[in-house]
Parts: structure tokens; C-alpha cells; sequence
């Protein structure tokens, strides 16, 4: 876990990236893929969050863990036709501020 008190240059990453084969049965043919992409400092051992997504999963856009420590990003080969994996269900993890439930 990364020290709050030791500063640390962040010169030298480390990213871990998982594609995965999606399937709406199992054993069933792939109808989309997505890749999960963790970033952190290698010498401190640091984790990176990615900024300005919101949490969830989606393969209509790129979206972030609840930690914002993962990328979740749809992705397609490129000879596949544009709304290949679209129409897959997803989530979405909502804030409102304010909210004083759960």
C-alpha cells in the first residue's frame, strides 16, 4: 500500500491489462471483448485511478471500478462492424450527494 508520508517520483509504471472474451451463454461464441487495465507506480507500488468516468461496466463506453483503480474499456477487432458487442446489458454505480440511504 502506497505511504502518504514517503513522496515518491512515480518514474517508472506498471500496467497489468486483461482482455476478456464476453459470451451471453456458456461455452457460447463471443460476442464482445473487453479489456480491464490496472496502472501503478512500480517503485512505490502506488495504484493509479482514472479520472473523469464514471463506475460500472458497459461496452458501449469505457467506465471504472467502484475504487476507480481499474479501467473497464470495450473493445472490437477491426474488421468487426462498429456496433459489435453493443446492446449487452451493463451498470452503472450512481452518488448523489446528499443521499443518506444504505
Amino acid at each position: 500500500m502506497a505511504d502518504p508520508d514517503r513522496s515518491c517520483p512515480h518514474l517508472t509504471f506498471e500496467a497489468r491489462v486483461e482482455v476478456n472474451r464476453i459470451t451471453t451463454a456458456e461455452d457460447g461464441p463471443v460476442v464482445a471483448y473487453s479489456a480491464d487495465i490496472r496502472v501503478r507506480c512500480r517503485d512505490c507500488d502506488e495504484p493509479f485511478r482514472w479520472t473523469g468516468l464514471e463506475a460500472g461496466l458497459s461496452q458501449a463506453r469505457p467506465m471504472v471500478s467502484v475504487d476507480e483503480t481499474e479501467l473497464r474499456a470495450p473493445l472490437r477487432p477491426a474488421s468487426a462492424d462498429p456496433d459489435f458487442g453493443l446492446g449487452l446489458p451493463g451498470f452503472a454505480v450512481v452518488y448523489r450527494e446528499g443521499d443518506s440511504r444504505g
